[in-house]
């Protein structure tokens, strides 16, 4: 190598190193806590919240950048955000003009509280400023240990996340004078130790988020949930004036009993089987309205316990008995959510169940309903014991609380009913029909009679039920 080239090299090399000392010497003397107040002021102006750091706050190297301790949030109605620390990735040359251009940020123990009001508006959103609000942008966020709670003072529902992880990339709020939640964007990976929502819990939440354009995506997510392993997708659409909202989950091996005390109805099945449901619901006017809801929702299981009564017992003695309503059994297929709508009026069975108790096998088990505006409609709900199949038609409006057209009937081996009996009138105060015996009440005559029937008809009869559930052998 040359000696001018050389030479030229090293002057360089060495003014380079000048440069690099020079940056962390003024890094070194800039006293960024001086600046505390500033800094709380801009966020304050930029999200339209109260933000204050009541700790010190430091510069950090390799990789540059600026930490906080103890950062609280305020907003209407009380506190949003308290933070233990935040470590936040800055550019240099900015901060040697004493300007402050976050590109990362890191939130340890962050504890979030997030409320909506009555008339639909979220804590977060701030006081509105005059005209556009800068954009924020930052390349990446991670959060670990955080802590929410989510209060919704329209309905009274409190939801608790504890132990949430959380990385984000390309994180941008495109206007931070108008509604954040419309105008938020990222992608990202979520894990959440614990949820808890009344008697429901919810463990080892994983899953892919998404956000854009007032649509928040979770697809796909695992969970174990209810004693059993879930897996599915939400969405939330807040881009309109009323929100929907999209759950598609499946859940393997619950535990009925946890699944019955969560809706808060009475203990009818236990064992374990499975869950599917696919419902959206729309706001309107900023309510969850039960008119709103669409989809479908399916439980099923084999080899089950029914803690009520032995059912082999009393239906192959109810020819002759008849000592309970037949539409009590309806009780086995109206459960989970719909339950704990339907079943709080009609005490189904209490006298008969108090005098004979006794439990039974289900061996198996089928309650699937499609929802059209808020109205259930019972296509394949049936169980099967070792000896009897009962079956259930009919509909469940939710939105006027009556049950419409509901029918029960222990089957033959064709699928036709031997008995049946219906119900109507609202979930608090039902009509209960009589009985509808098709066969051994009206003794041999009739019996023959029915019989000669079928003949000239080639065999037929009318068919009630023909789904999935088989007549036993």
């Amino acid at each position: 190598m040359r000696p001018e080239r050389k030479k030229g090299l090293m002057i360089g090399g060495g003014i380079v190193l000048l440069i690099i000392i020079a940056g962390i010497v003024a890094a070194l003397l800039f006293n960024i806590n001086s600046y505390k107040s500033k800094i709380e002021t801009a966020a304050s102006e930029a999200t339209g919240l109260d933000v204050r750091i009541n700790g010190r706050m430091g510069l950090s190297f390799f990789p540059f950048g600026v930490s906080a301790k103890n950062i609280h949030v305020t907003g209407e109605g009380g506190e949003l955000l308290s933070l233990k620390s935040l470590k936040a990735g800055v550019k240099v040359i900015p901060l040697l003009k004493r300007q402050l251009e976050v590109t990362r940020c890191v939130l340890i123990k962050p504890a979030v509280t997030i409320v909506r009001n009555a008339e639909g508006k979220y804590n977060f959103e701030g006081k509105p400023t005059k005209g556009p609000g800068a954009p924020l942008s930052l390349k990446d966020i991670k959060l670990s240990e955080g802590a929410l709670v989510y209060l919704d003072r329209k309905t009274g529902g409190k939801t608790e996340l504890k132990g949430i992880n959380m990385a984000v990339e390309n994180f941008l709020v495109a206007d931070t004078s108008g509604e954040i939640i419309k105008n938020v964007a990222f992608t990202g990976s979520f894990d959440c130790k614990d949820i808890l929502q009344k008697d429901l819990r919810i463990e080892n939440l994983k899953g892919l988020v998404k956000a854009g354009k007032g649509v928040y995506s979770l697809k796909p997510v695992t969970m174990d949930v209810l004693g059993g392993k879930g897996e599915g997708d939400v969405t939330i659409d807040e881009s309109e004036a009323d929100a929907t909202y999209e759950i598609n989950v499946k859940v393997s091996k619950l535990d009925f009993d946890k699944l019955e005390v969560f809706f808060g109805t009475d203990k009818v099945i236990g064992g374990k089987g499975d869950l599917s449901a696919s419902l959206t619901i729309k706001e309107k006017a900023g309510r969850v309205l039960v008119s709103n809801l669409d989809g479908t929702f399916a439980l099923r299981g084999d080899n089950l316990v029914s803690y009520t009564m032995d059912l082999d017992k009393v239906l192959s003695a109810y020819a002759s008995s008849q000592k309970f309503h037949l539409v009590d059994l309806g009780a086995y297929f109206i459960v989970g959510p719909l339950g704990a709508v339907a079943l709080k009026g009609y005490r189904y069975g209490d006298i008969y169940y108090q005098s004979q108790g006794g439990r039974g096998a289900i061996t198996q088990f089928i309650s699937h309903w499609k929802i059209k505006n808020g109205e259930a409609d019972a296509t394949d709900c049936a169980l099967a014991t070792h000896h009897n199949r009962v079956a259930l038609k009919g509909k469940l409006d939710l939105v006027n609380n009556r049950f419409d057209n509901v029918t029960v009937a222990l089957l033959d081996d064709k699928g036709c009913p031997r008995f049946k009996q219906s119900i109507s009138g609202s979930f608090g105060s039902p009509r209960v029909g009589t009985v509808s015996a098709v066969e051994s009440l009206a003794g041999p005559f009739l019996d023959l009679y029915r019989k000669a029937k079928r003949f000239v008809q080639g065999g037929k009869c009318e068919i009630f039920y023909d789904g999935t559930v088989q007549q036993p052998r």
